[in-house]
């Protein structure tokens, strides 16, 4: 049901992406998933959506090494979460990305201990350069971290996963 794949791209892909992710601009959301799930907040820079390219530099810069890798048909969405250090770790709502059938790839920026959670206690570790993928329809939520100032990830909505 879970497919993970350690040390996903090669790292000096790894380390020019981070380098991208250091320089570019991000929006605050005061929800994490669902607008009603205020338990925590953050920042999120959206790539693609409907069938839209919605920031052209980071799509070739960040997204395309990721995609490149993965066999799909139909890409819905990629964003870009990040997350900001805690007191406590605050677990979000459980939630899906989208209403359609779809195929979650969850790409793992830095390691901390933040993690994302399923209904059935299941718990994935952000581990950097992991890649992590599941069926759309498995409720999940994030859960941040305590120990470093940021929680990087990147979500990707595919349809029709090969």
């Amino acid at each position: 049901m879970f497919n993970i794949f350690k040390n996903f791209l090669e790292q000096k892909t790894l380390q020019d992406i981070k380098k991208e992710i250091k320089q570019m601009h991000w929006f605050y959301s005061d929800y994490t998933s669902e607008e009603t799930d205020k338990s925590n907040f953050l920042f999120y820079h959206l790539i693609f959506e409907n069938n839209k390219v919605l920031s052209d530099k980071y799509f070739n810069t960040i997204l395309m090494p990721v995609l490149g890798k993965l066999n799909f048909k139909y890409l819905h969405r990629a964003k870009l979460n990040l997350y900001t250090k805690q007191d406590k770790q605050i677990k979000t709502e459980y939630h899906t990305d989208c209403n359609i059938e779809h195929t979650v790839a969850l790409f793992s920026l830095n390691t901390n201990n933040g993690y994302t959670e399923f209904e059935d206690g299941k718990k994935i570790k952000s581990e950097e350069n992991n890649l992590v993928i599941f069926p759309g329809h498995l409720k999940h939520r994030s859960v941040n971290q305590t120990d470093e100032n940021v929680k990087l990830n990147l979500n990707i909505n595919l349809k029709d996963v090969i």
